[in-house]
């Protein structure tokens, strides 16, 4: 009895850290005013052509469009998924398919998403392609050191 709490409690903090996630994912692809101009900071830099932005605009809204009822589909299986949890007796098999079905939904959003880099990806030059490897907001950059101690002081003390 033991190993089914705690199975099924992993399972459930699990899914909630990834329903969180798809909400801060979410948050994103809503797009606040700081991302808005690092996009219209990223066509003037690479010089796009009306036809670019425009092909580049309607991948963005095809993609949003697919995943918003991904989304929604997610959010309807949590609710029966936590519905399921706190039932007197789980039924572990019902369990486990909305957990899987959950994953395959937020695997087809991921893959949804790469799929318009790629086709974005694709509309650019490779003049352009080049630009954006070289600019500092596109790459990875280390963590800043003061975030780096501040980050860990904070983890060491708690």
């Amino acid at each position: 009895m033991k190993q089914l709490i705690f199975g099924l409690l992993a399972i459930f903090m699990t899914l909630s850290t990834g329903i969180a996630q798809e909400r801060e994912e979410s948050a994103v692809a809503d797009c606040p005013p700081h991302h808005r101009r690092e996009k219209v900071e990223r066509f003037e830099m690479l010089d796009l052509t009306e036809e670019q932005r425009e092909k580049i605009e309607d991948a963005e809204i095809e993609a949003r469009k697919k995943i918003i009822p991904l989304k929604a589909e997610i959010e309807m299986k949590a609710i029966d998924l936590e519905k399921e949890m706190k039932a007197d007796n789980p039924n572990r098999s019902k369990i486990m398919k909305l957990t899987e079905e959950i994953s395959n939904l937020r695997l087809k959003i991921q893959q949804t998403r790469i799929d318009v880099r790629l086709k974005v990806h694709a509309l650019f030059t490779p003049e352009q392609r080049e630009q954006l490897r070289g600019h500092k907001m596109f790459g990875h950059r280390p963590m800043h050191k003061f975030f780096k101690k501040r980050m860990f002081k904070e983890i060491i003390e708690d």
